[in-house]
């Protein structure tokens, strides 16, 4: 693990948060402010051993796989037995709590009792429709089609200096024009590659959730959900109170404040449109997502306010986008900056991916199945990308006596003990990866000795948490990455501005390492032999 990340959380979490069920929430119930540096602290202090190691061992309470100061909170490291701990039921380990905190301390929702009961009466049906859109492969798959990516990534720059002209995805990339594309001449554009392909990925995703309206509606969508991603969340996780005077806390907070208001707006817009009502600001729906109508239904069916469907609604937004659009980048940094690498999997795709024969080519046709099925190569990288990139963690609160079987130790845990569960902590252990700070995307293919047939395999890698709540939006997260890295290899030719290849270091991220800078590249059509 590189750095000390304040908050590390599963991309479950994100992608499927919802409020807590228990209507009965007390303070204990909140997840402690002190934890997630507690959390980030003992990550760090185990990836880097030494006397550190052995100062942090003696003070903690308990032993072996366990560590953490308190009873409030422990932290279990590269514990054997960990699927089978957390996939215990919500009687027993609950990861509502958590999610609770989440809702009201980070996202903005005043606790009342009144939203404890609301959450209690709606929670589990509010869930039903998420996952028919994100865990259902007929329905994930109809949903990346409907995402237009082979037109999409056919514009990915555009060539042009005029910001009116440009996609939304090309405005926060700091495009410059190096060389104009013409008939006769290939043009190249200088481009920050991080930036340009995270807004990308979240034009894609946004409008198949919310529909096309809401975002050219809300140019300051992508603007403020990274500012709110980058800058706030974090701070708020750790109790950073809402008046400190620190311009972060102050634009990080506007940033919320526009996302939870335009969140609402689009909620009133939905009510009006199922009611068959004059729908305000002429807003065209027709493209809104089953996903959000029948949340709606729920909502409206349960009597929530308006503005609490909106922040319900900004956390589903915040996890559609938080962890895979920046995966993308990595995915493609390092796809690109590695020899001989872009050609194989340039080969592997072709067969699913056709490609017109005009000048410049154009994708006719993308096979979403075998591009997910039949290309091992690309999705070895995919899961390379996830080892170095992904810090992922389960958090849970234990509501009933629990006993930890740790080799030769028995740990029993109280209720009111949150535990935590950070996945990444083997990610870089060179007794479980080889050469583990390098990108070996082959140490996730095997080989059928039967059959000869590669096939790419998670292995011990666990990009997507644990236990029973798993990330619900694994299948729609994958297949958007393959789908659009696949269309932007097959068109486009990207090289370094600097003359070489060098990634930018990492730095700690709500689920997904970010850049410490973004990294400038040239970027030119592909040409077909």
């Amino acid at each position: 693990m590189e750095g000390l990340p304040l908050i590390q959380l599963t991309a479950g979490d994100r992608t499927m948060y919802h409020p807590m069920q228990n209507a009965t929430l007390q303070r204990g119930y909140l997840f402690p402010v002190w934890a997630p540096v507690e959390l980030a602290l003992t990550g760090f202090i185990v990836s880097k051993g030494g006397n550190s190691l052995r100062i942090y061992s003696s003070i903690r309470k308990y032993g072996g796989s366990l560590f953490g100061l308190t009873s409030k909170h422990q932290v279990l490291v590269n514990f054997a037995g960990v699927d089978r701990l957390m996939s215990q039921s919500f009687h027993t380990l609950n990861a509502e709590p958590f999610q609770y905190t989440l809702l009201t301390r980070v996202f903005g929702a005043i606790g009342s009792s009144e939203l404890k009961k609301k959450a209690k009466d709606s929670w589990r049906d509010l869930l039903g429709p998420v996952e028919r859109m994100f865990v259902n492969e007929t329905s994930v798959a109809a949903a990346i089609e409907r995402g237009n990516i082979p037109e999409k990534a056919a514009s990915f720059v555009t060539f042009s200096t005029d910001k009116e002209r440009m996609r939304h995805w090309e405005l926060s990339a700091d495009i410059r024009l190096v060389r104009p594309s013409l008939a006769d001449n290939r043009g190249v554009v200088e481009a920050n590659l991080q930036s340009l392909t995270r807004d990308f990925g979240a034009c894609i995703a946004i409008p198949l959730l919310y529909g096309q309206d809401f975002l050219d509606r809300y140019a300051q969508v992508l603007d403020d959900l990274w500012k709110f991603d980058n800058d706030l969340f974090s701070l708020m996780l750790i109790g950073v109170p809402t008046w400190a005077p620190f311009k972060i806390v102050k634009e990080g907070l506007a940033a919320r404040s526009r996302l939870g208001k335009q969140m609402e707006a689009l909620y009133r817009r939905i009510d009006q449109y199922q009611k068959k009502e004059p729908v305000d600001l002429g807003a065209d729906m027709s493209d809104i997502s089953n996903t959000a109508l029948d949340r709606n239904k729920i909502y409206r069916r349960d009597d929530w306010s308006f503005r609490h469907r909106g922040v319900s609604d900004l956390a589903l937004l915040w996890g559609q986008n938080a962890n895979t659009q920046p995966t993308l980048f990595w995915f493609l940094a390092y796809v690109y900056s590695t020899p001989s690498l872009l050609d194989e999997l340039r080969q592997e795709i072709a067969p699913y991916v056709t490609m017109s024969q005009r000048s410049p080519p154009e994708i006719i046709s993308m096979d979403l199945t075998k591009l997910s099925r039949d290309c091992p190569r690309t999705k070895a990288c995919l899961f390379e990308t996830y080892r170095l990139t992904i810090d992922v963690v389960s958090i849970r609160y234990v509501e009933r006596p629990v006993t930890i079987k740790d080799g030769s130790l028995r740990h029993e845990l109280e209720p009111g003990t949150f535990v935590s569960a950070p996945h990444s902590t083997s990610h870089r252990d060179p007794s479980v990866y080889a050469n583990p700070d390098e990108f070996v995307p082959d140490r996730f293919l095997k080989t059928n000795p039967e059959t000869g047939k590669m096939s790419a395999s998670y292995g011990n890698l666990k990009p997507w948490g644990s236990g029973a709540a798993i990330c619900k939006g694994r299948t729609f997260a994958e297949k958007e990455i393959m789908a659009a890295g696949a269309a932007i290899i097959s068109l486009w030719d990207i090289g370094p501005a600097g003359g070489s290849w060098k990634l930018p270091s990492m730095v700690p991220g709500t689920g997904v390492k970010k850049p410490a800078a973004d990294m400038r590249v040239l970027i030119s059509r592909r040409v077909l032999n």
